[in-house]
């Protein structure tokens, strides 16, 4: 758990401001961030290092869950309840947080608490809303400058 989210919470911080969709005057059903998603290691950058093996996660209305594989080939399994304007505790990662807002209809960012790591998130949609870029700079557990670049797509 140690690299767990400093790499990969990336995405779930993108989806955080999904149940905000009714006060930008959207269904939930007709939110683009709503779907399975998964992490393209090849073109994702990791610093630092080392990327998982896979990722995969499921964005609902009322709940975002989290698969991951490290890179050590352990698994790791967590979710929240995301909450407009509100922290949502992280289910399956001891004393973590994130706190989302939606931008618009295709841009997210998100403030990240894991542990003592602090990262900042920023999730882009492309156009046709099949893949997301999220771009996420903080500081890891080691309190070690990280800034990833990671790319999804939608399933």
């Amino acid at each position: 758990m140690k690299y767990l989210g400093l790499l990969f919470i990336a995405l779930v911080g993108a989806f955080a401001a999904t149940a905000q969709d009714t006060q930008n005057g959207q269904a939930a059903q007709n939110d683009r961030f709503v779907g399975t998603w998964k992490l393209n290691v090849a073109k994702s950058k990791f610093n630092p290092g080392p990327p998982p093996q896979g990722e995969t996660v499921t964005i609902a209305p009322d709940k975002v869950s989290v698969e991951e594989v490290m890179a050590d080939g352990k698994t790791q399994n967590w979710s929240y309840t995301p909450s407009p304007g509100s922290t949502a505790t992280i289910t399956g990662l001891e004393n973590s947080s994130v706190t989302g807002k939606r931008v618009n209809d295709h841009t997210m960012e998100d403030t990240w608490k894991i542990g003592n790591a602090t990262m900042q998130g920023r999730g882009v949609l492309s156009k046709n809303g099949k893949k997301m870029t999220y771009t996420l700079t903080g500081t890891n557990q080691e309190d070690k400058p990280l800034h990833n670049v990671l790319i999804f797509e939608k399933q």
